[in-house]
């Protein structure tokens, strides 16, 4: 009798192409495409990024959109003191209410999360299915900008909550996979890479332009900055001298107008960089895996909210680069020989190695062969998935094999985590009292006072 069709839930906070194409979003729409082509029935839940919720289908996968901005009052006393911890959990309150909704039309095989927080809490509490988790090695790059935009209020309260929804999630969940994060290690917890589509990113494939026979160099880089601006004119400037045929194409990940390619060209000109084709923000989705294929090699630069997409995709086509290692963590990838990452990262040590990669064909071949391999053993998607379904299907067994005491142990462990939070509650309301309060500080002084005041009569 052969196997029904796996439904899944995934929750994962940020889900292309709203917040852009790259980091944890990425890999879990990789993975559930890649679900659902083999048979199986995915719903995704996602926040949205505009004030528009809904239910929308992408490539036969149903995926809601939530509104995370809108729980709470945004003058209450918890948005002005606990910031950060309202904005995780305006994004746990909506997808938990999801959750709940998608729950009540689908009987969900097993629930897939991308933790962060306490994703997990409400779907492993409703202990229908079995809950897997998905840590990886940093937030969505929306998440990150938000918390950083808010800054930390200061109260040793918010780093306890943050600390007892991390584990709380280790604690609910029945299985916890680590994406790219070294870090995380323990017992039951399955190493696994990035996924990407490498049929879609390969060195076969039609091109996305004519480069007229030309050696292309692809530059993936923001060019709106002046530090960027100045050092892509060096370098391609320094290039040219050696090869002066270079065919120069620009991938600005900083540009999002609707300015037509010469009005950007001329732009560009006017800073010093001449340019033969510049693509933008929205268009660069669409043909990236035909400019990699068209390229020599490639520069990366300013790529830490793209990571590490950026760097994979041109692997996959057979690409060396060049990458700007102090821009974000390479540690997503076990091996670099077929990367070229500058200690100080200066002009001509860039501009020598791309002269290299662009003249020497043996060697370009060489390392755009290892690069390909390497992807393939290590982030193709099919790879992935099928760890993912083996994943899934030990976790529905034990999930069904599970016994009382277990489950009473695990609840008890939440329990304490509840009573840690209580307990930091009890210090933090005493802390902000005293901040805001001046006449709670005088009572505290005085009280101090008499406890330490020392009797002079018998």
């Amino acid at each position: 009798m052969s196997k029904q069709p796996l439904k899944v839930c995934m929750i994962t906070p940020h889900y292309p192409p709203e917040f852009g194409w790259y980091g944890p979003g990425r890999d879990a729409m990789e993975l559930a495409e890649e679900l659902s082509q083999r048979g199986c029935h995915i719903e995704v839940i996602a926040c949205a990024e505009k004030l528009t919720p809904g239910e929308t289908f992408q490539d036969g996968i149903k995926v809601i959109r939530t509104d995370w901005r809108s729980h709470g009052h945004e003058r209450g006393l918890v948005a002005h003191s606990l910031p950060q911890s309202r904005v995780l959990m305006n994004i746990n309150l909506a997808s938990w209410n999801a959750f709940l909704k998608a729950s009540e039309s689908t009987e969900f095989d097993i629930v897939d999360v991308t933790s962060f927080s306490a994703e997990c809490l409400i779907p492993a509490l409703m202990a229908d299915c079995p809950v897997v988790g998905r840590v990886y090695d940093s937030p969505p790059e929306f998440l990150s900008r938000e918390l950083e935009l808010i800054g930390d209020s200061g109260f040793k309260f918010e780093k306890l909550i943050s600390n007892s929804l991390h584990s709380l999630s280790e604690i609910c969940m029945n299985t916890i996979g680590a994406v790219g994060d070294k870090k995380v290690s323990g017992k039951g917890i399955e190493r696994r890479n990035y996924s990407l589509d490498t049929n879609l990113f390969s060195p076969d494939g039609p091109l996305a332009i004519d480069t007229k026979g030309r050696p292309a160099l692809l530059v993936h880089s923001s060019i709106q900055s002046d530090k960027y601006k100045t050092l892509v004119s060096q370098i391609v400037t320094r290039v040219k001298k050696e090869v002066p045929e270079l065919w120069l194409t620009i991938v600005a990940h900083d540009i999002f107008s609707e300015s037509s390619e010469s009005e950007m060209k001329t732009a560009l000109a006017q800073s010093g960089i001449e340019c033969d084709m510049v693509i933008n923000h929205v268009m660069a989705r669409l043909l990236m895996p035909g400019l990699w294929r068209n390229s020599v090699c490639g520069l990366i630069l300013d790529w830490k909210s793209l990571a590490p997409y950026a760097v994979l995709e041109p692997l996959a086509c057979g690409r060396p680069i060049v990458v700007e290692e102090e821009c974000s963590d390479l540690g997503f990838l076990s091996s670099k020989e077929f990367m070229h990452q500058p200690g100080d990262f200066s002009v001509d040590a860039v501009a020598t190695k791309l002269i290299e990669l662009l003249k020497d064909d043996g060697l370009n071949k060489k390392l755009g062969t290892e690069a390909r391999q390497y992807i393939l053993a290590n982030h193709c998607r099919k790879t992935n998935a099928d760890k993912v379904i083996k994943a899934y299907e030990e976790s529905i067994e034990g999930f069904k094999l599970s016994h009382r005491k277990e489950k009473i142990e695990r609840m008890q462990k939440t329990l304490d985590q509840c009573r840690s939070i209580s307990a930091g509650l009890d210090q933090w309301l005493y802390d902000l009292l005293f901040v805001r309060s001046f006449r709670f500080r005088v009572s505290h002084w005085l009280k101090k006072f008499r406890k330490n005041e020392v009797p002079t009569r018998k």
